[in-house]
């Protein structure tokens, strides 16, 4: 069970109302034995308020009708009583009407913490609680409501309610009961022996946790063993973070470019003299075969070597003489940079290093998947000797990256993520606004054409499809295969698969470990469910393997897909599921390749250059293959996508500089350009 306690509107406006039932002065005290008592367990809390702004014009109507100027940002009214203030990790999530879900990063939150189970308190049980309570459901949550920490103003509707949700949608509790229960259940996330790890690492220093809301971490290939528990950094830590990384960016962006440059060839040869560490650690926390995760580390060698020569050569900084002015490019400032969780080494790597080659300072809020993995990479780095605090990291969930964006100080943001999150992100970067970049996953296809090389081509691509459970953005998710070929392909494509290496992550033979999670896996479970359910035909996997049900492991699944439009062709499955897709020539496959929303990588496999002309034409995407699969990428090549795959400029090689800097024009004859900054 992963509870956590959400709070609804326990804020002076509300409880000073005359009518409410239980009074004020008996719901505070129960609230706060319920909200102690949760902190002590372990049990995240989250807090919603209603929040309006000073002019009033965001009023729900019927306020704007009967003239009620309640909850205004900024005065006394709008906040909790001093008993049941939030404290500087727990989240605050702000609603202008009833549910505490209409903020969208709340139910992110709650999948970062991998949360079941919501205890819900606060006001009015007739009105935003039940609203909340209601939206929960309909996401799959088990509900508790705390029938003595909840209160109303409306006696009679307040019953009704109750007794018409816990018909249906809801488990009513005392406090003590629910208290009681998450003993029981063993919810105490403080597990003796279990390592609980830093907050994150401000200005040279690891910060140990203390109330912080805690993430535990499970081994992918072993779900009963926890690895650890990880906090998530408050409001106040990313602002230490932001102001430590800027003051330390002042003087390094004086530093000379080859200097800098400098920098990433000595963190390339610590990451490279830990190879074998890191590869170890990955196949531990993530499940990666340590094959892959070899090829992760020297991947990313291979970028700060490009990055470090493209600075080191000049090619990046040189201004140009326009007559009149002369231009130079200036660094950004501060960069929030977010990463996830698959590729912990190669994608944080890419950013941290483009960043600081180019005069900026960094906070990076790490994913919590592999927080021994990140720490390391960390380590690395303040070895080759950066200047302390110039690059900060933090971990954290959903809030932890919303405060990292909406900080002052921080200048820029580059994501890697889904394309929901690069939305949300792009949402918020556009209230200030602040350059960003992302990469946003890929629902890639392969084209197979008549004259390919049929064994080549599918011996490739179910490796491209499957190797690390199909856990990469380029991993290839839809075949799109010429009508002339589809038996014999399919044959090849299947017998390629089921030839696949499925085991432990640490044997060196395994290309195949397990997903991420249960929770994934289940869903992957469910999206076959739905294809099959809509005349899909599952051509090999589609299950659980029973002799690896102690972890996460899921077969390689194909299925076969006529209709394009199926949620399982649609969307980005990020896992080892794949779809074949048949097309009568190359315009067909060409619509086909093209009618998702996403648009990374698309590979053709064929010889004959009219073809290959008509593919280079059409593809809409960022990354085009010829006669190869969709994995791997040059570490001097632009790596983005189009469409929903994509935001802002590419990342790696000379592309880099066009996020990480800011052109500059500079008129007078007489400037003395080395002394400026």
């Amino acid at each position: 069970m992963k509870p956590v306690l959400l709070l609804v509107d326990l804020q002076k406006d509300f409880l000073s109302r005359p009518a409410l039932e239980p009074p004020a002065e008996e719901l505070i005290p129960r609230v706060g034995q319920l909200l102690k008592g949760c902190r002590e367990l372990g049990v995240p809390v989250i807090h919603a308020h209603t929040v309006v702004r000073a002019d009033g014009e965001d009023r729900m109507p019927h306020w704007k009708s009967a003239g009620i100027w309640e909850c205004i940002a900024g005065r006394p009214g709008s906040a909790p009583p001093e008993e049941l203030q939030p404290r500087d990790q727990e989240p605050v999530f702000e609603k202008q009407f009833y549910s505490a879900f209409a903020d969208r990063s709340l139910h992110a939150t709650l999948e970062e913490l991998d949360a079941d189970t919501l205890i819900v308190a606060g006001v009015y049980l007739h009105g935003c609680v039940r609203s909340t309570v209601m939206d929960a459901y309909e996401r799959g949550f088990e509900i508790w409501v705390a029938e003595d920490a909840t209160a109303s103003t409306e006696a009679v509707h307040a019953r009704v309610t109750k007794d018409y949700l816990a018909d249906r949608m809801a488990t009513f509790l005392s406090s003590d009961t629910i208290l009681a229960r998450l003993k029981r259940n063993g919810t105490v996330l403080r597990t003796p022996g279990v390592r609980v790890h830093p907050v994150g690492n401000i200005g040279g220093d690891w910060l140990g946790a203390s109330s912080h809301g805690l993430w535990e971490q499970r081994n992918p290939s072993k779900w009963d063993e926890i690895l650890g528990l990880i906090p998530l950094a408050s409001r106040e830590e990313v602002a230490g973070a932001a102001a430590a990384s800027r003051s330390a960016q002042v003087d390094w962006r004086r530093i000379s470019p080859r200097s800098r440059s400098e920098l990433l060839i000595a963190w390339a040869a610590k990451l490279a003299g830990r190879e074998a560490d890191f590869a170890g650690l990955m196949a531990l926390e993530l499940g990666k075969p340590i094959g892959v995760g070899h090829d992760e580390v020297r991947f990313a060698v291979e970028l700060l070597h490009e990055t470090a020569s493209i600075v080191a050569r000049e090619q990046a900084l040189t201004g140009y003489d326009l007559n009149r002015a002369k231009t130079r490019s200036c660094p950004v400032g501060v960069i929030g940079v977010i990463t996830p969780w698959n590729n912990p080494i190669a994608i944080p790597v890419g950013k941290l290093g483009a960043a600081i080659v180019f005069g900026n300072g960094v906070v990076w809020k790490a994913a919590l998947q592999a927080p021994r993995t990140t720490r390391l990479v960390l380590e690395t780095l303040f070895e080759a000797g950066p200047p302390n605090g110039l690059v900060n990291l933090l971990f954290g969930g959903v809030n932890t990256a919303k405060q990292l964006i909406l900080q002052p100080e921080v200048q820029g943001i580059s994501l890697t993520g889904s394309c929901a999150t690069g939305r949300e992100v792009a949402r918020l970067c556009a209230r200030f606004p602040k350059p960003f970049q992302a990469e946003l996953g890929g629902n890639n296809a392969a084209i197979v054409m008549p004259d390919a090389d049929v064994e080549r081509a599918a011996q490739e691509l179910a490796l491209a499809a499957f190797s690390f459970s199909g856990q990469r953005c380029t991993a290839t998710r839809r075949f799109i295969v010429h009508r002339d070929i589809r038996k014999g392909f399919i044959e090849a494509l299947v017998a390629s698969i089921n030839a696949l290496k499925l085991g432990d992550p640490l044997d060196v033979e395994t290309q195949m470990g397990p997903v991420i999670s249960r929770t994934k896996q289940t869903r992957l479970e469910d999206l076959v469910k739905a294809a099959v359910s809509h005349d899909a035909r599952i051509l090999c996997g589609g299950r659980i393997p029973a002799e690896w049900d102690f972890g996460c492991w899921f077969e390689p699944t194909l299925l076969d897909t006529p209709e394009p439009t199926l949620g399982v062709v649609q969307e980005e499955t990020f896992g080892p599921i794949a779809v074949l897709q048949t097309a009568k020539d190359l315009d067909d496959a060409l619509s086909l390749l093209n009618g998702v929303p996403h648009g990374l990588v698309a590979s053709l496999y064929s010889e004959d250059p009219a073809c290959q002309r008509r593919f280079l034409e059409g593809a809409e995407v960022g990354i085009l293959k010829l006669n190869q699969s969709t994995l791997g990428a040059a570490p001097g090549a632009p790596f983005g996508g189009w469409k929903a795959s994509g935001v802002g400029p590419p990342e790696h090689g000379v592309w880099d500089q066009i996020f990480y800097t800011r052109p500059q024009a500079l008129y007078g004859q007489s400037l003395d350009e080395d002394a400026l900054p």
